[in-house]
């Protein structure tokens, strides 16, 4: 989610949110040695099989399932390590950009997920009078 200011500047680079969403993948990765260990201890049930694999075992599974390349280290992450082997933190063509909020504020949150859904709102046909006794514009001013 973005406001209005942030998609703009966002759009003056990236011509289209596929764009957008191939440079975020490109740029955002996680160490597999991190994500084996959130999925194999830190989920419930998560030992997989009932413990009949190893952790290094469900991490070499997380390499070939999931592209695993090996990747520099960035100067912010605190490992001794020069390269680590890392997936992508996103799929393509599961990410949803909505454009919401104060248009006079620049904030954007991230939030994981394992996809997303378009669900028809339906409004009250009285609607515009509801919202006016709360000191609300008619919602036709509002850009949507």
């Amino acid at each position: 989610m973005m406001t209005e200011p942030v998609a703009a500047i966002l759009a003056q680079k990236y011509r289209s949110p596929a764009a957008l969403e191939h440079a975020l993948i490109d740029a955002s990765r996680r160490p597999v040695k991190e994500r084996a260990f959130a999925n194999y201890y830190a989920n419930p049930g998560g030992a997989k099989d009932g413990g009949e694999h190893s952790l290094h075992q469900y991490q070499g599974h997380i390499r070939k399932a999931e592209g695993a390349e090996m990747t520099s280290t960035p100067e912010w992450y605190d490992s001794p390590e020069s390269e680590q082997l890392t997936i992508p933190t996103m799929k393509r063509g599961m990410t949803a950009f909505i454009i919401t909020g104060d248009a006079a504020r620049n904030k954007v949150q991230t939030m994981p997920g394992g996809g997303y859904a378009t669900v028809q709102i339906e409004l009250p046909r009285d609607w515009d009078k509801l919202t006016a006794e709360l000191g609300y514009k008619p919602l036709k001013e509002y850009k949507l």
